[in-house]
């Protein structure tokens, strides 16, 4: 399973929070309309005392 850093404290964590879908800007592609969905995972910062309580991969 991957983690990522905080960018608030730098604290490495696995611990997710939740996930929510986002949608970029459309872009069409040879002539055809693009859609792109992504599934961004939402992590929990394991250091109490930094600001960021939440962070986004």
């Amino acid at each position: 399973m991957a983690g990522f850093d905080c960018p608030g404290c730098g604290g490495w964590s696995r611990r997710i929070h939740s996930s929510y879908l986002r949608f970029p800007a459309d872009v069409p592609s040879g002539g055809r309309r693009v859609v792109l969905c992504l599934r961004v995972r939402r992590f929990l910062c394991p250091a109490t005392s930094c600001g960021r309580q939440t962070f986004v991969e």
